[in-house]
């Protein structure tokens, strides 16, 4: 395979540096700028003058704190300075300065400050400044495996068959961050060949195995996609290679061998996409006899009952679950058990795994989904062979590639059809073009081609073809459907109206939820939550079988694509009364009325768990496994809802002092911080952030709510007061403070969602547009799809920057 890729002539693809440089403007460049009106001068004089009073004192020649000097500033320096501006335009909007303890200007003063900065930053900036943009862009983990379910029908992890993605501030699909080793190539080459295989299949294939592992805390309840009246189990998701019979072992059921628990029965099933293909019984009278006649072998007799489980089935996709019958538990006090912190189980068996192994006498190929997609002609006689592979191969490339497919391209693609026809017949040379599609370039990369006869710094658009891949992995995290690639051969997607009606089209489309699951998760640091596991002694109802992780995860995306579905505010994000629950997370929130597994959409009638800042999943990210972290919680209100990212904390920071020197009283967590920010070096940040992460302290470190401190004894004190001199008591105190300034909260999505659909930092030279979107979609009431066609409507993610080229296959700078 890959002297076939060393034949191949790539054509040049532009790749340039992040570097933003400003563009002139041509018109007017040698007119004399129009002398500032009185007002205009007055206005000036006044934030400058605000300027010298508050900020100098510290940023001054002399001084040059932060290695930052406002001293002699005139508004035409405002310009100049752009990204010192920007930062300080951010420090000011999240009142991070002046620093509290400072002198500090009337709020109404440090508004008219922002506003007129912004609007000098604006003013300045003129036409959008645009990125030297590196336009090789590897497809991530999450694309790749997305791209091969819409491309050939096949579910596959990308997680198990790809390296692991770099992240950059918490996303994954950054140029630049998204680096290529040889040691990449390789892996990539490895999964195009596996998914060409489970794609086109094996009639001839050989036995394997899979092994399914029990999700933690999954076996005392039911679990989605198995048939209710299950309890625990497993299902799993498989793509079976050919026909043919294969073979289930579940692993050993957890006993000793005196089998405790063997009094009760527990009826175990096997089923194949839903129907039952075995049925026993582990436990009961029978058993309990045989534990008494037979110790020493009883074990593994009960345990050879779940073993060389045949079925027969049929190539392609399947469901298969293996899960108790749930029992009444009348008899026992297995039911309280499960609400008692550390209650043994032991009567209660679980499936931790199974294997499944085959096929066995493989018996041929059926007419599974992928073969479907993938052959569009089979031919009848050997002559025909080669116009269909040619067939088949355009129009899976095309669709591959997002573009038409060259001749040049077939060429090269049906030189892996002949090597594959050697091996494997007809099929075989399918599987190996198919193999040659997934490991070109032109698959793996989104790469937007410079037009001939342009100069370095000259700017162009994208072309159709090339935004209709762009908006795709935007909004859907995969490639183009069928009607935008047409729509882009046509040429026809960059007209405003047809292209107004596409993003529209895609938003309401179901594969719009990865805006939820994948961006939502990525800008609030999700992964956080899987680093957090809840400290058991501590938190014995929200760890082990109890462990609400996953469901919060599913909470926060259900309701982040509610609001975007619904087209509702973005500042909704933040007020809104309802959420989606199950019965878990339901019972973790004090709401009694929700019964079962499946999600449910609740109207809130607590108040305090309105919005983001009332959700498991944020509350839980923000804090400790053994404890809550009002630093935490005010470090993550002021990164990610205020777009006002922390100072990186002082070396040797000393960690809290849990219990009071010389006594054994435990201190609260107010009362550690009181003492931690007693040092000068730590004092003025905690100022800003610890009101935020104190309002919200009623919520435990899992997000459960309580109203007094268990480890200190004391009632819960959510009180503060922000920098701006506004009192807070509770979440529903900062909730409003928040609102009160909706557009902050809606720059930092949108800076954010930029970032994201672009696969680019947000650079200070980007936020002239960033305020100019949210500006535009105030007029909407910040609605989620003005914010979405302004971004794909904007130069920079329409328009880029001629730069020198760059050889394929060179290291990039990180973006800092």
């Amino acid at each position: 395979m890959l002297r076939h890729m060393q034949r191949k002539r790539i054509a040049p693809i532009a790749v340039v540096s992040l570097a933003g440089v400003l563009i002139a403007l041509l018109a007017g460049a040698f007119t004399a700028a129009p002398a500032p009106s009185a007002a205009q001068t007055s206005a000036a004089d006044a934030q400058l003058a605000t300027i010298k009073q508050y900020c100098v004192g510290c940023h001054n020649d002399r001084a040059k704190t932060g290695g930052v000097s406002f001293e002699g500033i005139t508004p035409g320096s405002i310009g100049q300075r752009a990204e010192v501006f920007e930062k300080a335009v951010r420090k000011l909007r999240g009142r991070v300065m002046p620093p509290p303890g400072a002198r500090q200007p009337e709020p109404a003063a440090i508004d008219s400050l922002v506003v007129w900065l912004e609007d000098s930053l604006d003013k300045a900036a003129g036409q959008a400044h645009l990125r030297d943009q590196v336009v090789l862009h590897r497809l991530n983990r999450k694309e790749y495996a997305n791209a091969v379910r819409d491309l050939l029908a096949v579910e596959i992890n990308g997680n198990e068959l790809l390296p692991e993605d770099d992240t950059f501030e918490g996303f994954d699909n950054i140029a630049t961050a998204l680096q290529v080793s040889p040691s990449f190539i390789e892996q990539y080459v490895i999964a195009a060949r596996a998914v060409a295989v489970k794609a086109v299949g094996r009639p001839d294939a050989r036995p394997g195995g899979w092994t399914f592992r029990a999700a933690p805390g999954t076996q005392f309840t039911h679990v989605p996609g198995l048939p209710l009246g299950t309890r625990g189990g497993i299902l799993a998701k498989v793509d079976l290679p050919s026909d043919g019979e294969y073979v289930i072992n579940v692993a050993d059921m957890a006993t000793n061998i005196w089998g405790s628990g063997m009094e009760f029965e527990n009826p175990l099933v096997v089923m194949i996409d839903n129907q039952i293909v075995y049925e026993t019984v582990v436990g009961g009278e029978e058993d309990v006899k045989l534990f008494d006649q037979v110790l020493n072998g009883a074990l593994d007799r009960v345990n050879a009952r779940l073993k060389n489980i045949r079925f027969a089935a049929k190539a392609g996709p399947h469901k298969i679950g293996v899960a108790f019958k749930r029992r009444t538990f009348a008899e026992s006090d297995d039911q309280l058990q499960m609400f008692v912190p550390g209650g043994g189980q032991d009567r209660m068996y679980r499936v931790s795994s199974f294997q499944l192994q085959g096929p066995f006498s493989a018996s041929g190929l059926g007419a599974t989904p992928s073969r479907q997609r993938i052959f569009s002609c089979y031919p009848d006689k050997a002559d025909a062979q080669e116009l269909c592979a040619k067939q088949i191969i355009t129009s899976v490339a095309k669709r591959a590639y997002r573009r038409p497919v060259s001749d040049e391209d077939l060429s090269e693609l049906f030189m892996y059809y002949q090597d594959g026809v050697k091996e494997g017949g007809f099929e075989g040379g399918v599987r190996g073009a198919i193999t040659g599609i997934l490991a070109s370039p032109f698959f793996l990369y989104r790469g937007e081609r410079v037009p001939a006869g342009l100069r370095p710094g000259e700017v162009y658009a994208i072309n159709d073809l090339e935004l209709a891949s762009k908006l795709s992995f935007f909004l859907w995290n995969t490639i183009p459907d069928e009607e935008l690639l047409e729509l882009g051969i046509k040429g026809k997607l960059s007209e405003p109206s047809v292209l107004e009606k596409q993003v529209r089209r895609m938003l309401a489309d179901p594969r719009s939820i990865t805006l939820a699951s994948n961006f939502v998760h990525q800008w609030l640091d999700m992964k956080r939550l899987d680093e957090i596991v809840p400290d058991s002694n501590v938190f014995p109802y929200a760890s082990g079988r109890a462990d609400p992780r996953e469901d919060f995860k599913t909470e926060l995306t259900l309701f982040a694509d509610s609001i975007f579905r619904e087209d509702r505010s973005v500042v909704d994000l933040l007020r809104a009364s309802h959420t989606f629950l199950n019965e878990r997370i339901a019972l973790h929130y004090g709401i009694t009325d929700i019964k079962g597994d499946r999600f449910q959409r609740v109207d809130l009638k607590q108040s305090s768990r309105w919005g983001l800042l009332g959700k498991g999943a944020i509350l839980m990210a923000a804090a400790y496994p053994n404890r809550t972290s009002p630093v935490l919680r005010g470090a993550f209100i002021l990164k990610y809802i205020q777009g006002v990212p922390p100072a990186t904390p002082p070396p040797n920071v000393p960690t809290l002092d849990e219990k009071d020197i010389g006594t054994t009283k435990a201190l609260t967590v107010r009362e550690m911080i009181a003492k931690h920010r007693a040092s000068p070096t730590c004092s003025s940040c905690h100022a800003v952030m610890d009101p935020l992460g104190f309002a919200l302290e009623n919520f435990d470190a899992t997000g459960r709510w309580r109203d007094r401190d268990r480890f200190a004894g004391t009632v819960i004190d959510s009180s503060g007061e922000l920098p701006d001199g506004t009192a807070i008591n509770g979440p529903d105190d900062l909730r409003k403070a928040l609102l009160r300034r909706p557009e902050q909260f809606v720059q930092t999505f949108t800076e954010r969602l930029l970032m994201y659909a672009m696969g680019h930092k947000v650079e200070y030279y980007d936020m002239p547009t960033v305020r100019r979107i949210v500006r535009g979609a105030a007029h909407d009431d910040y609605k989620f799809s003005a914010l979405v066609e302004a971004i794909v409507q904007s130069e920079q993610f329409r328009k880029h920057r001629v730069a020198q080229p760059v050889a394929v296959g060179a290291v990039y700078d990180r973006p800092q």
